[in-house]
């Protein structure tokens, strides 16, 4: 048996992991996505994979299971974050799964773990997910002429703080194009909080922040 406590790992040297680009995926279940949705998808997947990037989806059908479907086309790596708690109810064609169990609350985690997304079709629940985009700051794009919420969203700002504008784009290619475009231009920037963590932080920060508890106040 090896004396670990001999060992030093600890001081071994070992290439650091380069963090490859996630795309998220947004866009319509099963439930509503129409053949030419799915198609878009299956291509924005294609596309993602030639540049070497993750295809991030939120692991369903529709046109989660289209843009990994493309993505496993071009033999590009594919995460899917579901709401389950089994990471067997997923779509075929992911690599990684992270099984949430915290049901469509997993809209944010999906939109955290991107560089930025795409949006394709989709409904209320890809509003949600594209809301919570643009409060995080991810650069969004929606490919137009899928129609649904891309279209709805396309060169819009969601409110007057004019946080991120959604792009809109005529085709796949020129959707991935865009999102890396606009990674690559945040990256260079100065990094700036979101809405929430600013707040969040700003509360903690407050010296005189004062807690109601069962009644009483209590000073922080």
């Amino acid at each position: 048996m090896k004396n670990f406590e001999k060992i030093n790992y600890q001081n071994t040297k070992v290439p650091k992991a380069k963090k490859a680009i996630q795309i998220a995926v947004l866009g319509s279940s099963s439930a509503i996505v129409s053949k030419k949705a799915y198609n878009m998808a299956f291509e924005v997947g294609q596309e993602i994979a030639k540049r070497k990037a993750i295809t991030l989806t939120g692991g369903g059908l529709g046109v989660m299971e289209g843009a990994l479907k493309g993505a496993k086309k071009q033999k590009g790596q594919t995460l899917a974050i579901v709401p389950w708690e089994s990471k067997d109810k997923v779509n075929d064609y992911a690599d990684f799964v992270v099984a949430t169990g915290i049901g469509w609350s997993r809209n944010s985690i999906n939109l955290n773990s991107c560089d930025g997304a795409i949006i394709i079709q989709g409904g209320a629940g890809t509003l949600n997910e594209a809301t919570y985009g643009y409060m995080m700051k991810k650069p969004l794009v929606a490919l137009t002429p899928s129609g649904g919420m891309a279209e709805s969203l396309t060169d819009i700002y969601f409110d007057t703080r004019k946080t991120e504008l959604v792009y809109g784009a005529n085709s796949p290619k020129e959707a991935v194009k865009l999102i890396f475009k606009l990674i690559n231009t945040k990256k260079k920037q100065k990094k700036q909080l979101s809405e929430l963590d600013q707040e969040l932080l700003h509360r903690e920060e407050k010296q005189d922040w004062n807690i109601i508890m069962k009644g009483k106040k209590i000073r922080k």
